[in-house]
């Protein structure tokens, strides 16, 4: 069994000027997102980690370098955000407004927005998570502890692939530099827990 701290990076030039930040939008970190990444280093300091993984998207390499500075981090295009197609870069009040049928009341996307946005797909997005960590499981040693970067709709996703919600409204964004535990074998995937 691997046990996987999934840390969402800490906020982004974007995500202070909320504007919709995909796979495409590539922002450095504010000086909160990097003190958020400092404050969840210290939060996971006794963990010896077997291996990092993270997003390539600057937003989440830096949080990833904050949080295990020497650590040799492995950079996988697979954790990288939910691509939002037309939409990255757009503000995210004015989508909010134009396609209000595609948000929910806190602002989550819904399903079938790609026919305009034209980005990716819920199932496509799942389908190469499913392969990350079909592919990192494998190769990890047994009791692997490993710590992991992504980005907020992506953990989301990942959450929705373990206890098949679909709904992702369900779930509030997670926090910048916020923790979500997860186990996984090639059997089971349990969430311990989510956003502390």
């Amino acid at each position: 069994m691997s046990t996987f701290y999934i840390v969402r990076h800490g906020q982004s030039i974007a995500n202070s000027q909320k504007i919709m930040q995909g796979a495409m939008i590539d922002t450095p970190l504010t000086t909160t997102g990097q003190a958020q990444a400092h404050k969840t280093a210290a939060k996971l300091s006794q963990h010896n980690f077997t291996q990092v993984f993270a997003s390539p998207l600057l937003r989440a390499a830096q949080t990833a370098q904050i949080i295990v500075p020497k650590a040799t981090i492995t950079y996988d295009w697979r954790l990288r955000e939910f691509d939002y197609g037309l939409w990255d870069g757009q503000k995210a009040t004015q989508l909010w407004r134009e396609y209000a049928q595609f948000f929910d009341e806190n602002h989550n996307l819904l399903p079938g927005s790609q026919e305009y946005s034209h980005g990716e797909t819920h199932s496509q997005a799942k389908a190469r998570l499913l392969s990350f960590f079909d592919e990192a499981t494998q190769k990890l040693p047994q009791d692997a502890q490993v710590l992991l970067v992504s980005h907020g709709y992506t953990i989301k996703l990942i959450v929705d692939i373990i206890l098949g919600i679909d709904n992702l409204t369900a779930l509030n964004e997670p926090t910048n530099a916020g923790i979500t535990r997860i186990e996984w074998t090639s059997q089971s995937h349990t969430l311990k827990y989510f956003n502390r």
